[in-house]
């Protein structure tokens, strides 16, 4: 069927109805795209319909709040379709030049949510609408591919159950509808399925689920489709019926219990209302990223020092999918993920499920990503690792430890004891993802560029991984490096203090000198560049776990004192060259020597910013690598992690004894790194004095 008799049919079943539902005889917001993935603000769009009976002139309309758009005269007809877009351009090449785009508009619709208004030329409110990123909003247009849609044109904007996420691509890619019929479109408004609640699961007890459920028809019947996830083996849905126990059928409220189960097993269901006109609705909608409600059924008991965490990976389970894990490739990340993930605080707090998540193999362990409106600590992707040498799960979150007291904005970390599929594996590390909820956290800009330095690859572009911001390119690294390459002295100075976070790089040069960091000058980082007027380039600690005396010429001993103050800075020199015949590494003789990065090399060799970095320096060992700050920290990682070296060599069935020895001689590496290193730069500094 075609746009216009799709649209008049739309509006004759409202005409019939006889409910007493306000028609909007006129123009209405009907589709909007406020959050393409992969930062493709580019591709935002408004989606006007006009769901009247006759055309309308658009000329001198506007919106009067969230962005900036005057409409040119248009003649609307009735069941017409035109869009107003950020960048008619981009729009144009994404999904076709078909489209009608009357308007471009100013400003940016905020990911996390806007307050739109549509007037006419005289001012008058039109069409409206308060969209939010959370419940009881859709999620899946929140960057996840889909637009926001208008179910049906007569329903009220400013009602949440009034849209619903269009068609859930596959992996995350601009969808949404602009210039179409919506996906989500129905010939009547649906009933409203609101504030889905139960308390926590108790094993052997009924789980009490309540909802309320609204139609200006009446709800019919409703129910809950109900899973309970026991193996990896297929599991039909159940169902048990809701019942009103309060409120009448346009507007009551329903609970049902689901009834008792096991210890450990996973619940999920799903909301299913009828109303008495036969149109019906689900919570969580189809398109939803997370296609169920999702409880575990466990009291927890842990009184441990580390958290449980619980990774399921779970068989082909009908209606709401299975689970799998992929290795890490180029392939995108499928848009529903097919795992779950209990977390099980220490003290016995309340047990958390992540359900249909999205989770990726990776060196060592897994990467989880959680939906950012359920974040564990408001970390939203994790890095859950037990990668190559024990020491380096102690050294890493001592790192990002003296990073955090030097000032400089790191990535969180936390322990946890790993069970897979209902079998341990002992205790891992958790180090939080430098992504747009890190970013957020820290109080910077999310909507910035981010790129990660590789140590591999040849030239600026290729050993700078493009994070964010895809479309942009390389364009503002490569400005500010020409920039920093191109200039000296003086003018050097200037361009770096008008576009780097001075401050910020002295604390992470001087930390890394406490740590020996090798391995961070030249890549092993992220930096970040704030695109808002005025903003800086800053730079994000990452894989902190060959420091403290580590490098790639380790004798077990972690001996290692005396790296240079002059690390990292264009003319330093491997101190071992010309003493051997032959190179043995890429770059120089000794292990752990890198040439200075693309940051550090001009940076560290500027006199002004040499001058700052050694005051800072000094500081920062005098007042935070120290004996007194770090021996209570090292005792405490002792503490708690003494009982999960235990387990973990249980588990594996590896010599609890001879695990803890070598837990214990690496403890006491540490403690000498911290003294012999203190030393070493208190020596080194009085020299420049």
């Amino acid at each position: 069927m075609s746009l216009v008799p799709l649209l008049r049919c739309l509006l004759l079943a409202v005409a019939v109805s006889g409910l007493g539902l306000r028609l909007r005889a006129g123009v209405v917001i009907n589709e909007v795209m406020y959050h393409p993935p992969e930062d493709r603000d580019d591709l935002q769009y408004i989606e006007l319909l006009n769901s009247g009976p006759g055309p309308v002139n658009l000329e001198g309309w506007r919106f009067s709040k969230g962005i900036q758009a005057t409409l040119p005269a248009t003649n609307l007809p009735a069941g017409g379709l035109v869009l107003v877009a950020r960048n008619p351009v981009a729009l144009t090449r994404q999904y076709g030049s078909g489209l009608q785009v009357i308007a471009t508009f100013t400003g940016r619709l905020k990911h996390g949510g806007e307050k739109l208004e549509l007037v006419d030329a005289a001012g008058k409110r039109v069409d409206g609408l308060h969209f939010l990123d959370r419940a009881p909003w859709p999620q899946a247009p929140d960057g996840f591919g889909p637009s926001l849609e208008r179910i049906h044109p007569a329903a009220p904007g400013e009602d949440a159950a009034s849209w619903a996420a269009s068609r859930l691509p596959d992996a995350a890619k601009p969808a949404g509808t602009p210039g179409r019929p919506n996906t989500a479109a129905r010939p009547q408004p649906l009933p409203g399925i609101h504030e889905v609640t139960s308390a926590a699961a108790i094993p052997g007890r009924p789980l009490k689920v309540s909802t309320r459920l609204t139609d200006v028809a009446g709800i019919q019947s409703a129910e809950l489709r109900v899973q309970v996830i026991e193996t990896q083996a297929p599991v039909p849905e159940t169902t048990v019926p809701l019942r009103r126990v309060s409120g009448d059928p346009q507007d009551g409220v329903y609970e049902a219990e689901i009834p008792p189960v096991a210890s450990g097993r996973l619940i999920r269901y799903r909301v299913h209302a009828v109303s008495s006109r036969a149109t019906e609705r689900w919570a969580p909608d189809p398109e939803d990223p997370r296609a169920s409600f999702s409880s575990v059924a466990l009291i927890n008991t842990n009184r441990g020092a580390v958290a449980i965490g619980q990774l399921l990976r779970l068989g082909d389970s009908g209606a709401m999918g299975q689970t799998h894990f992929r290795t890490l490739d180029n392939a995108p990340v499928p848009n529903r993920g097919k795992a779950a993930f209990v977390w099980m605080p220490t003290n016995g707090g309340p047990v958390q499920v992540f359900d249909h998540l999205r989770i990726t193999r990776r060196s060592g362990g897994y990467k989880i990503r959680l939906f950012k409106d359920a974040s564990i600590e408001e970390m939203t992707t994790l890095n859950v690792i037990f990668e190559g040498h024990p020491r380096w799960l102690l050294s890493e979150p001592l790192s990002y430890e003296v990073l955090e007291r030097a000032g400089v904005a790191s990535p969180r970390t936390d322990f946890v004891r790993l069970w897979v599929d209902q079998r341990p594996i002992g205790y891992h590390l958790i180090v939080e993802q430098p992504n747009k909820s890190f970013l957020r956290r820290v109080g910077r800009d999310d909507s910035g560029a981010v790129y990660k330095a590789l140590w591999y690859g040849s030239g600026l572009v290729e050993q700078n991984e493009k994070k964010s911001r895809l479309q942009d390119g390389h364009t503002d690294l490569m400005e500010l490096i020409e920039g920093l390459k191109s200039t000296r002295g003086t003018a050097q100075w200037k361009w770096i203090q008008e576009r780097i976070d001075v401050d910020q790089f002295c604390n992470y040069y001087s930390a890394c000198q406490c740590i020996q960091n090798w391995d961070g000058y030249f890549n092993n980082y992220f930096v970040h560049h704030d695109l808002k007027p005025g903003g800086k380039w800053t730079i994000i600690p990452w894989d902190e776990d060959k420091t403290w005396g580590d490098n790639d010429d380790n004798t077990g001993k972690y001996d290692w004192y005396t790296m240079p103050l002059t690390y990292g800075m264009a003319g330093d020199k491997d101190p071992a060259d010309g003493l051997f015949a032959m190179k043995t590494q890429p770059w120089g003789v000794s292990p752990w020597w890198r040439p200075g990065g693309y940051f550090s090399a001009p940076l560290l060799a500027n006199r002004e910013f040499r001058t700052r970095f050694l005051n800072r320096l000094q500081q920062v060992n005098a007042t935070v690598f120290t004996e007194a700050v770090f021996l209570p920290i090292i005792a405490n990682l002792e503490r708690r992690l003494e009982p999960e070296i235990r387990f973990r060599a249980e588990a594996n069935r590896n010599d609890p004894n001879q695990e803890l020895q070598r837990f214990r001689r690496h403890l006491e590496s540490l403690r000498r790194q911290l003294r012999e290193r203190h030393a070493f730069l208190e020596r080194e500094l009085a020299k420049t004095r």
